[in-house]
C-alpha cells in the first residue's frame, strides 16, 4: 500500500521517542500489505479497529496512543488523518478527521 501523509507519523515520531519502534513496524507492515477488504487490515493487526468512511484505528504502544487512516481498496492507499493519544483522540470525530 501507499502511504500518504507519512509526514505527520514522521512528525509525530521525533516528538515522541518512545514511539518509533512500533510505528517503523506499522510502516514496515503497511506498505508490504495488499489490502483489499476490512478483513485483510485485521490479519495484520488484529487489534485494529474498522470504522466508517474506510477509516481504521490503529493502536500504537499498546494503545498508549492510536492513529487513524482512511483506507482505499481499490486504489492502494492509506491517507493517514491523526496520531495522538489516547485523550487526544477522544476530542476528534475518527469517522470524519
Amino acid at each position: 500500500m501507499k502511504l500518504i501523509n507519512l509526514t505527520i507519523v514522521e512528525n509525530f515520531a521525533k516528538n515522541h521517542a518512545e514511539t518509533r519502534k512500533s510505528l517503523s513496524v506499522w510502516k514496515q507492515v503497511v506498505v508490504l500489505a495488499n489490502w483489499k477488504t476490512k478483513q485483510d487490515v485485521l490479519l495484520d493487526f488484529p487489534k485494529a479497529k474498522m470504522l466508517k468512511n474506510n477509516r481504521a484505528r490503529f493502536e500504537i504502544l499498546h494503545n498508549k496512543y492510536r492513529l487513524i487512516a482512511e483506507v482505499d481498496y481499490e486504489d492502494r492507499f492509506v491517507h493517514i488523518r491523526f496520531i495522538g493519544s489516547h485523550n487526544e483522540y477522544e476530542k476528534i470525530n475518527p469517522e470524519t478527521i
